[in-house]
């Protein structure tokens, strides 16, 4: 029996559809293993990263230098061990009230975490993380006790199946003789064959694949920064941002990101010399980002 024209259309479509899907392999790594970025922070539109208890007086220079170089440290059983190392540099002056300069030079971050993920129980692909991290965010002027920080984590994840993975989990910090703890989400959930949903802790993004190889990017991301200054005082600030941008992938597993972002909610404390704290809202800030990765 001859089949109709629009049966036969049909079958064609999704054959076709189902061929174009399975070619479409993205290129997108689960975690970055390094990677270098620069961020600055361009004064276009006359705003910058700044409230009114903190001012920049650096004149148009103001920048951000990150890494991260994350490595095995050897397997027992089941159990995968792993160490990771970053650090920043960031090129700003902390003012408090137009007149008094707190730090002395640039403001730097060293960090340096080891780990370890093994098999959970049950089925449905879990497993657990746990991490615990050494650092000291300073400007090293005076170094003491308020320069260095510690940080603990614990994560649980599942993975049900090859297109949707994910996770919870509780960091805490300790700084500046105080304890902040954090929750913590992750998921990786290819929505289609060329969308990605992915929240990794302190982002949220959304990823669109034009090809393969390269992907517009939408997003929040959420950042949190202390630095100990000289005499004991202290900088920190909460902030919150609108992020878009692409990703590009280079070969051997190296990508490259250019992304900008919109501050939409800051929050900052300048601690003085004396011991009285000041906090105050950030007005508005804007960046660019820069980012050559290496994942898998």
């Amino acid at each position: 029996m001859k089949q109709p024209t629009a049966f036969r259309a049909l079958a064609l479509f999704l054959m076709l559809r189902a061929a174009a899907s399975a070619a479409f392999n993205v290129q997108d790594p689960a975690t970055d293993f390094a990677f270098l970025e620069f961020e600055p922070y361009p004064r276009f539109g006359g705003s910058t990263f700044q409230g009114p208890a903190v001012a920049e007086t650096s004149g148009e220079r103001a920048w951000r230098l990150a890494g991260q170089l994350s490595f095995p440290a050897g397997k027992f059983g089941e159990t995968q061990w792993f160490g990771s190392f970053k650090s920043t540099i960031m090129d700003r002056d902390i003012v408090y009230a137009d007149t008094l300069k707190l730090n002395d030079g640039v403001l730097e971050r060293f960090w340096q975490s080891f780990g370890a993920t093994w098999p959970g129980p049950g089925g449905g692909g879990q497993s657990n993380m746990a991490l615990l991290g050494v650092g000291v965010n300073s400007d090293f002027a005076d170094l003491g006790l308020m320069d260095f920080n510690t940080e603990w984590i614990y994560c649980h994840f599942w993975a049900p199946g090859p297109a949707f993975n994910w996770g919870i989990g509780l960091d805490v910090q300790q700084y500046f003789h105080k304890a902040q703890a954090y929750p913590l989400v992750f998921v990786d959930w290819r929505v289609t064959d060329r969308t990605k949903l992915k929240w990794d802790a302190d982002y949220l993004e959304m990823r669109r694949f034009l090809t393969p190889w390269l992907c517009f990017t939408a997003g929040v991301r959420f950042n949190l920064e202390f630095f100990a200054l000289k005499r004991d005082a202290t900088y920190e600030y909460n902030s919150a941002g609108l992020e878009t941008g692409f990703q590009y992938a280079v070969g051997g597993n190296c990508y490259v990101r250019l992304k900008y972002k919109e501050l939409v909610w800051g929050q900052e404390e300048v601690g003085l010399p004396d011991g009285t704290h000041h906090q105050a809202g950030l007005d508005a800030g804007r960046s660019l980002r820069l980012n050559f990765a290496y994942g898998l």
